[in-house]
Protein backbone atom coordinates (compact mmCIF):
# COMPACT_ATOMS: atom_id res chain seq x y z
CA UNK A 1 0.00 0.00 0.00
CA UNK A 2 1.36 3.42 -0.91
CA UNK A 3 1.94 6.11 1.71
CA UNK A 4 0.80 9.66 1.07
CA UNK A 5 4.46 10.60 0.62
CA UNK A 6 5.06 7.98 -2.08
CA UNK A 7 1.78 8.84 -3.80
CA UNK A 8 2.67 12.52 -3.84
CA UNK A 9 6.13 11.76 -5.22
CA UNK A 10 4.56 9.81 -8.09
CA UNK A 11 2.17 12.67 -8.80
CA UNK A 12 5.14 15.06 -8.88
CA UNK A 13 6.93 12.74 -11.30
CA UNK A 14 3.92 12.57 -13.60
CA UNK A 15 3.71 16.34 -13.41
CA UNK A 16 7.42 16.63 -14.34
CA UNK A 17 7.05 14.27 -17.32
CA UNK A 18 4.08 16.22 -18.56
CA UNK A 19 5.96 19.46 -17.96
CA UNK A 20 8.38 18.15 -20.59
CA UNK A 21 5.46 17.47 -22.91
CA UNK A 22 4.39 21.06 -22.37
CA UNK A 23 7.88 22.20 -23.33
CA UNK A 24 7.71 20.22 -26.56
CA UNK A 25 4.19 21.44 -27.29
CA UNK A 26 5.24 25.05 -26.68
CA UNK A 27 7.38 24.69 -29.79
CA UNK A 28 5.02 22.40 -31.69
CA UNK A 29 1.86 24.47 -31.27
CA UNK A 30 3.31 28.00 -31.19
CA UNK A 31 6.47 27.96 -33.30
CA UNK A 32 6.65 24.85 -35.47
CA UNK A 33 4.54 26.18 -38.35
CA UNK A 34 5.81 29.79 -38.09
CA UNK A 35 9.39 28.43 -38.01
CA UNK A 36 8.93 26.46 -41.22
CA UNK A 37 6.97 29.33 -42.77
CA UNK A 38 9.87 31.70 -42.01
CA UNK A 39 12.26 29.23 -43.67
CA UNK A 40 10.21 29.48 -46.86
CA UNK A 41 8.63 26.03 -46.62
CA UNK A 42 5.30 26.02 -48.54
CA UNK A 43 2.04 25.44 -46.65
CA UNK A 44 1.38 22.02 -48.19
CA UNK A 45 4.80 20.71 -47.06
CA UNK A 46 4.22 22.17 -43.59
CA UNK A 47 0.89 20.34 -43.43
CA UNK A 48 2.55 17.10 -44.61
CA UNK A 49 5.29 17.26 -41.98
CA UNK A 50 2.77 18.15 -39.27
CA UNK A 51 0.77 15.08 -40.24
CA UNK A 52 3.85 12.83 -40.34
CA UNK A 53 4.91 14.06 -36.91
CA UNK A 54 1.67 12.64 -35.54
CA UNK A 55 2.21 9.14 -36.99
CA UNK A 56 4.17 7.91 -33.90
CA UNK A 57 1.26 8.98 -31.69
CA UNK A 58 -1.04 6.88 -33.86
CA UNK A 59 1.24 3.91 -33.09
CA UNK A 60 1.16 4.58 -29.35
CA UNK A 61 -0.71 1.31 -28.81
CA UNK A 62 2.39 -0.61 -29.99
CA UNK A 63 4.38 0.83 -27.08
CA UNK A 64 1.47 0.00 -24.78
CA UNK A 65 1.49 -3.67 -25.77
CA UNK A 66 5.30 -3.74 -25.57
CA UNK A 67 5.33 -2.45 -22.00
CA UNK A 68 2.47 -4.76 -20.99
CA UNK A 69 4.31 -7.82 -22.26
CA UNK A 70 8.08 -7.22 -22.20
CA UNK A 71 10.14 -6.69 -19.06
CA UNK A 72 12.98 -4.44 -20.30
CA UNK A 73 16.09 -6.59 -19.62
CA UNK A 74 14.58 -7.55 -16.28
CA UNK A 75 14.49 -3.93 -15.11
CA UNK A 76 10.75 -3.36 -15.31
CA UNK A 77 7.74 -2.92 -17.55
CA UNK A 78 7.34 0.84 -17.34
CA UNK A 79 10.25 2.82 -15.86
CA UNK A 80 13.06 1.69 -18.22
CA UNK A 81 10.93 2.55 -21.26
CA UNK A 82 10.12 5.94 -19.76
CA UNK A 83 13.82 6.68 -19.21
CA UNK A 84 14.80 5.51 -22.69
CA UNK A 85 12.11 7.66 -24.29
CA UNK A 86 13.22 10.78 -22.38
CA UNK A 87 16.88 10.33 -23.35
CA UNK A 88 16.21 9.65 -27.04
CA UNK A 89 13.79 12.57 -27.28
CA UNK A 90 16.32 14.98 -25.75
CA UNK A 91 19.10 13.87 -28.10
CA UNK A 92 16.91 14.06 -31.20
CA UNK A 93 15.48 17.51 -30.47
CA UNK A 94 18.89 18.84 -29.52
CA UNK A 95 20.42 17.61 -32.78
CA UNK A 96 17.79 19.52 -34.80
CA UNK A 97 19.72 22.72 -33.98
CA UNK A 98 22.25 21.84 -36.69
CA UNK A 99 19.67 21.18 -39.43
CA UNK A 100 18.37 23.78 -41.88
CA UNK A 101 14.74 22.93 -42.75
CA UNK A 102 14.97 24.69 -46.13
CA UNK A 103 18.12 22.89 -47.25
CA UNK A 104 17.71 19.60 -45.39
CA UNK A 105 13.97 19.03 -45.24
CA UNK A 106 14.39 15.24 -45.36
CA UNK A 107 16.82 15.25 -42.44
CA UNK A 108 14.50 17.55 -40.50
CA UNK A 109 11.62 15.16 -41.13
CA UNK A 110 13.68 12.19 -39.90
CA UNK A 111 14.79 13.96 -36.71
CA UNK A 112 11.24 15.09 -35.94
CA UNK A 113 9.94 11.52 -36.37
CA UNK A 114 12.64 10.09 -34.07
CA UNK A 115 12.05 12.76 -31.43
CA UNK A 116 8.29 12.35 -31.47
CA UNK A 117 8.56 8.53 -31.43
CA UNK A 118 10.73 8.75 -28.32
CA UNK A 119 8.27 11.17 -26.72
CA UNK A 120 5.45 8.75 -27.52
CA UNK A 121 7.37 5.94 -25.82
CA UNK A 122 7.72 7.75 -22.50
CA UNK A 123 4.19 9.13 -22.80
CA UNK A 124 2.60 5.70 -23.35
CA UNK A 125 4.53 4.01 -20.55
CA UNK A 126 3.97 6.87 -18.08
CA UNK A 127 0.22 6.65 -18.80
CA UNK A 128 0.36 2.89 -18.28
CA UNK A 129 2.13 3.32 -14.94
CA UNK A 130 -0.55 5.83 -13.90
CA UNK A 131 -3.29 3.31 -14.71
CA UNK A 132 -1.37 0.61 -12.81
CA UNK A 133 -0.95 2.53 -9.57
CA UNK A 134 -3.86 4.99 -9.44
CA UNK A 135 -7.10 4.23 -7.64
CA UNK A 136 -10.35 5.20 -9.41
CA UNK A 137 -10.97 8.06 -6.98
CA UNK A 138 -7.57 9.52 -7.95
CA UNK A 139 -8.07 9.39 -11.73
CA UNK A 140 -9.26 12.98 -12.00
CA UNK A 141 -6.46 14.14 -9.69
CA UNK A 142 -3.63 12.47 -11.59
CA UNK A 143 -4.99 13.69 -14.93
CA UNK A 144 -5.27 17.21 -13.50
CA UNK A 145 -1.65 17.00 -12.29
CA UNK A 146 -0.59 15.90 -15.77
CA UNK A 147 -2.56 18.69 -17.41
CA UNK A 148 -1.20 21.22 -14.91
CA UNK A 149 2.37 20.07 -15.49
CA UNK A 150 1.95 20.28 -19.24
CA UNK A 151 0.39 23.73 -18.88
CA UNK A 152 3.27 24.97 -16.72
CA UNK A 153 5.82 23.82 -19.29
CA UNK A 154 3.74 25.35 -22.04
CA UNK A 155 3.40 28.73 -20.27
CA UNK A 156 7.03 29.17 -19.24
CA UNK A 157 8.66 27.93 -22.41
CA UNK A 158 6.22 29.65 -24.78
CA UNK A 159 7.48 32.95 -23.39
CA UNK A 160 11.12 31.84 -23.34
CA UNK A 161 10.99 30.36 -26.84
CA UNK A 162 9.46 33.56 -28.20
CA UNK A 163 12.35 35.59 -26.83
CA UNK A 164 14.91 33.05 -28.10
CA UNK A 165 13.36 32.99 -31.58
CA UNK A 166 13.49 36.78 -31.86
CA UNK A 167 17.06 37.14 -30.60
CA UNK A 168 18.77 33.96 -31.75
CA UNK A 169 16.49 32.40 -34.36
CA UNK A 170 14.02 29.52 -34.22
CA UNK A 171 16.69 26.79 -34.36
CA UNK A 172 18.17 27.83 -31.01
CA UNK A 173 14.96 26.60 -29.39
CA UNK A 174 16.04 23.00 -30.04
CA UNK A 175 19.15 23.26 -27.83
CA UNK A 176 17.08 24.52 -24.92
CA UNK A 177 14.53 21.75 -25.45
CA UNK A 178 17.24 19.08 -25.47
CA UNK A 179 18.49 20.16 -22.04
CA UNK A 180 15.12 20.66 -20.35
CA UNK A 181 13.72 17.33 -21.53
CA UNK A 182 16.38 15.50 -19.47
CA UNK A 183 15.32 16.99 -16.12
CA UNK A 184 12.62 14.41 -15.17
CA UNK A 185 15.18 11.59 -15.37
CA UNK A 186 16.24 12.37 -11.80
CA UNK A 187 12.75 11.47 -10.60
CA UNK A 188 12.13 8.63 -13.04
CA UNK A 189 15.21 6.73 -11.83
CA UNK A 190 13.90 6.92 -8.24
CA UNK A 191 10.61 5.20 -9.05
CA UNK A 192 10.31 1.62 -7.88
CA UNK A 193 7.69 -0.19 -9.89
CA UNK A 194 5.18 -2.25 -7.91
CA UNK A 195 5.66 -5.99 -8.18
CA UNK A 196 3.14 -6.82 -10.86
CA UNK A 197 4.47 -10.15 -12.04
CA UNK A 198 1.19 -11.88 -11.13
CA UNK A 199 -0.79 -9.21 -12.95
CA UNK A 200 1.43 -9.54 -16.03
CA UNK A 201 0.73 -13.27 -16.11
CA UNK A 202 -2.98 -12.45 -16.34
CA UNK A 203 -2.48 -10.57 -19.61
CA UNK A 204 -5.14 -11.92 -21.93
CA UNK A 205 -5.52 -11.11 -25.60
CA UNK A 206 -9.21 -11.90 -25.23
CA UNK A 207 -9.60 -8.76 -23.10
CA UNK A 208 -9.25 -6.70 -26.28
CA UNK A 209 -12.65 -7.99 -27.47
CA UNK A 210 -14.43 -5.43 -25.32
CA UNK A 211 -13.09 -2.71 -27.64
CA UNK A 212 -15.35 -3.97 -30.43
CA UNK A 213 -18.53 -3.83 -28.35
CA UNK A 214 -21.00 -1.22 -29.67
CA UNK A 215 -20.61 1.27 -26.82
CA UNK A 216 -16.81 1.21 -27.05
CA UNK A 217 -16.94 1.58 -30.83
CA UNK A 218 -19.30 4.56 -30.54
CA UNK A 219 -16.98 6.17 -27.96
CA UNK A 220 -13.94 5.55 -30.18
CA UNK A 221 -15.79 7.06 -33.16
CA UNK A 222 -16.59 10.13 -31.06
CA UNK A 223 -12.98 10.50 -29.85
CA UNK A 224 -11.67 10.50 -33.43
CA UNK A 225 -14.16 13.18 -34.51
CA UNK A 226 -13.73 15.27 -31.34
CA UNK A 227 -9.96 15.42 -31.69
CA UNK A 228 -10.30 16.20 -35.40
CA UNK A 229 -12.42 19.28 -34.74
CA UNK A 230 -10.45 20.34 -31.67
CA UNK A 231 -7.07 20.09 -33.40
CA UNK A 232 -8.46 21.69 -36.53
CA UNK A 233 -8.97 24.82 -34.42
CA UNK A 234 -5.98 24.53 -32.09
CA UNK A 235 -3.48 23.66 -34.80
CA UNK A 236 -4.58 26.51 -37.04
CA UNK A 237 -4.40 29.37 -34.56
CA UNK A 238 -0.66 30.11 -34.63
CA UNK A 239 -0.50 29.82 -38.43
CA UNK A 240 -3.44 32.25 -38.61
CA UNK A 241 -1.60 34.63 -36.29
CA UNK A 242 1.74 34.53 -38.16
CA UNK A 243 0.36 34.34 -41.72
CA UNK A 244 -2.84 36.40 -41.67
CA UNK A 245 -2.18 38.78 -38.76
CA UNK A 246 1.62 38.98 -39.24
CA UNK A 247 2.23 38.60 -35.50
CA UNK A 248 5.87 38.41 -34.34
CA UNK A 249 7.42 35.38 -32.60
CA UNK A 250 7.52 37.28 -29.30
CA UNK A 251 3.74 37.84 -29.44
CA UNK A 252 3.25 34.19 -30.40
CA UNK A 253 5.13 33.31 -27.24
CA UNK A 254 2.92 35.64 -25.24
CA UNK A 255 -0.16 33.98 -26.73
CA UNK A 256 1.21 30.61 -25.61
CA UNK A 257 1.75 32.01 -22.12
CA UNK A 258 -1.83 33.27 -21.91
CA UNK A 259 -3.14 29.99 -23.28
CA UNK A 260 -1.07 28.09 -20.72
CA UNK A 261 -2.49 30.29 -17.96
CA UNK A 262 -5.95 29.27 -19.08
CA UNK A 263 -4.86 25.62 -19.01
CA UNK A 264 -3.72 25.98 -15.40
CA UNK A 265 -7.05 27.58 -14.46
CA UNK A 266 -8.89 24.77 -16.22
CA UNK A 267 -6.81 22.08 -14.47
CA UNK A 268 -7.43 23.70 -11.06
CA UNK A 269 -11.22 23.87 -11.38
CA UNK A 270 -11.79 20.64 -13.28
CA UNK A 271 -11.57 18.24 -10.34
CA UNK A 272 -14.13 20.29 -8.42
CA UNK A 273 -16.37 20.53 -11.49
CA UNK A 274 -16.33 16.78 -12.19
CA UNK A 275 -17.30 16.07 -8.56
CA UNK A 276 -20.05 18.69 -8.85
CA UNK A 277 -21.68 17.79 -12.19
CA UNK A 278 -20.26 14.35 -13.01
CA UNK A 279 -17.88 13.19 -15.74
CA UNK A 280 -20.62 12.83 -18.38
CA UNK A 281 -21.89 16.40 -18.00
CA UNK A 282 -18.30 17.68 -17.89
CA UNK A 283 -17.60 15.90 -21.19
CA UNK A 284 -20.75 17.28 -22.85
CA UNK A 285 -19.86 20.77 -21.64
CA UNK A 286 -16.40 20.38 -23.16
CA UNK A 287 -17.83 19.73 -26.63
CA UNK A 288 -19.90 22.89 -26.37
CA UNK A 289 -16.86 24.89 -25.24
CA UNK A 290 -14.86 23.80 -28.32
CA UNK A 291 -17.67 25.06 -30.57
CA UNK A 292 -17.77 28.42 -28.78
CA UNK A 293 -13.98 28.68 -29.08
CA UNK A 294 -14.11 28.09 -32.84
CA UNK A 295 -16.66 30.88 -33.35
CA UNK A 296 -14.63 33.28 -31.17
CA UNK A 297 -11.45 32.66 -33.17
CA UNK A 298 -13.36 33.30 -36.40
CA UNK A 299 -14.00 36.88 -35.22
CA UNK A 300 -10.74 37.60 -33.37
CA UNK A 301 -8.43 39.94 -35.29
CA UNK A 302 -6.66 42.28 -32.84
CA UNK A 303 -3.58 41.24 -30.85
CA UNK A 304 -5.14 42.08 -27.47
CA UNK A 305 -8.28 40.17 -28.38
CA UNK A 306 -6.20 37.16 -29.40
CA UNK A 307 -4.38 37.17 -26.06
CA UNK A 308 -7.63 37.31 -24.07
CA UNK A 309 -9.09 34.54 -26.23
CA UNK A 310 -5.89 32.58 -25.52
CA UNK A 311 -6.81 32.37 -21.82
CA UNK A 312 -10.36 31.21 -22.65
CA UNK A 313 -9.10 28.69 -25.18
CA UNK A 314 -6.52 27.42 -22.66
CA UNK A 315 -9.37 26.51 -20.29
CA UNK A 316 -11.05 24.65 -23.15
CA UNK A 317 -7.79 22.81 -23.90
CA UNK A 318 -7.42 21.72 -20.27
CA UNK A 319 -10.97 20.42 -20.21
CA UNK A 320 -10.59 18.63 -23.55
CA UNK A 321 -7.37 16.85 -22.57
CA UNK A 322 -8.35 15.99 -19.01
CA UNK A 323 -12.01 14.98 -19.23
CA UNK A 324 -11.59 12.37 -21.95
CA UNK A 325 -8.38 11.00 -20.40
CA UNK A 326 -10.09 10.67 -17.03
CA UNK A 327 -13.06 8.85 -18.50
CA UNK A 328 -10.78 6.61 -20.59
CA UNK A 329 -8.79 5.64 -17.47
CA UNK A 330 -12.04 4.64 -15.83
CA UNK A 331 -13.03 2.23 -18.60
CA UNK A 332 -9.54 0.71 -19.05
CA UNK A 333 -9.13 -2.98 -18.20
CA UNK A 334 -6.09 -3.33 -15.89
CA UNK A 335 -5.20 -6.71 -17.43
CA UNK A 336 -4.19 -4.77 -20.54
CA UNK A 337 -3.66 -1.37 -18.91
CA UNK A 338 -0.89 -0.03 -21.10
CA UNK A 339 -2.37 -1.42 -24.29
CA UNK A 340 -5.99 -0.42 -23.83
CA UNK A 341 -5.38 3.11 -22.56
CA UNK A 342 -2.83 3.63 -25.35
CA UNK A 343 -5.40 2.47 -27.92
CA UNK A 344 -7.98 4.93 -26.59
CA UNK A 345 -5.37 7.70 -26.75
CA UNK A 346 -4.19 6.57 -30.20
CA UNK A 347 -7.60 6.98 -31.80
CA UNK A 348 -7.54 10.55 -30.54
CA UNK A 349 -4.17 11.03 -32.21
CA UNK A 350 -5.69 9.85 -35.49
CA UNK A 351 -8.17 12.68 -35.11
CA UNK A 352 -5.37 15.12 -34.32
CA UNK A 353 -3.59 14.14 -37.54
CA UNK A 354 -6.77 14.55 -39.54
CA UNK A 355 -7.52 17.91 -37.96
CA UNK A 356 -4.00 19.21 -38.64
CA UNK A 357 -4.09 18.20 -42.29
CA UNK A 358 -7.68 19.09 -43.18
CA UNK A 359 -7.93 22.50 -41.52
CA UNK A 360 -4.76 23.80 -43.19
CA UNK A 361 -5.77 22.55 -46.63
CA UNK A 362 -9.15 24.33 -46.58
CA UNK A 363 -7.69 27.74 -45.72
CA UNK A 364 -7.13 28.67 -49.38
CA UNK A 365 -10.80 28.05 -50.21
CA UNK A 366 -12.58 29.27 -47.07
CA UNK A 367 -10.10 31.61 -45.42
CA UNK A 368 -9.11 31.29 -41.76
CA UNK A 369 -12.38 32.72 -40.45
CA UNK A 370 -14.42 30.38 -42.64
CA UNK A 371 -12.48 27.31 -41.49
CA UNK A 372 -12.89 28.21 -37.80
CA UNK A 373 -16.65 28.71 -38.27
CA UNK A 374 -17.10 25.50 -40.28
CA UNK A 375 -15.29 23.41 -37.68
CA UNK A 376 -17.35 24.96 -34.88
CA UNK A 377 -20.59 24.00 -36.65
CA UNK A 378 -19.43 20.45 -37.36
CA UNK A 379 -18.41 20.04 -33.72
CA UNK A 380 -21.99 20.69 -32.57
CA UNK A 381 -23.05 17.44 -34.22
CA UNK A 382 -20.84 15.46 -31.84
CA UNK A 383 -23.00 16.13 -28.76
CA UNK A 384 -25.59 13.37 -29.36
CA UNK A 385 -22.86 10.86 -30.28
CA UNK A 386 -21.05 11.54 -27.01
CA UNK A 387 -24.27 11.42 -24.97
CA UNK A 388 -25.22 7.92 -26.12
CA UNK A 389 -21.62 6.61 -25.93
CA UNK A 390 -21.08 7.74 -22.33
CA UNK A 391 -24.51 6.58 -21.20
CA UNK A 392 -23.91 3.12 -22.66
CA UNK A 393 -20.42 2.75 -21.21
CA UNK A 394 -21.49 3.90 -17.76
CA UNK A 395 -24.32 1.35 -17.78
CA UNK A 396 -21.87 -1.40 -18.75
CA UNK A 397 -19.49 -0.44 -15.94
CA UNK A 398 -22.32 -0.32 -13.41
CA UNK A 399 -23.42 -3.84 -14.41
CA UNK A 400 -19.82 -5.11 -14.30
CA UNK A 401 -19.04 -3.68 -10.86
CA UNK A 402 -22.43 -4.80 -9.61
Amino acid sequence: MQTNKSRNFLFYMFGALYFVQGVIQAYQLNFFKPHLNAEGIPADKIATLAGLALVPFMLKWVFGILSDRVNFFGKGYRVPYMALGVILSAVAFGSAFWISPADQFGAMTAVVLIAVSAMTLFDATADALAVDITEPEDHARVQSVMTGGRAAGFIILSLVFGIIAERMGFSAIFLVMGVIILFPLIMVFQVKEPDQRAQREKFNWGAFKQLIRPNYLLYIFFIILAWTTFQGIDGLVTLYMSDELQISPAILGRYGMFKGLGMVIGALILGWLINKIGIRNAALSTVSMVTVGGFIFSKATGINTILVVGVIWGIVVAFHWTVYSTFSMGITDKRIAGSMFAILMTVGNIGIGAGEALATRFVDNLGYSGVFSAIALINLGLIPILFFALRGLQKERAQFTG
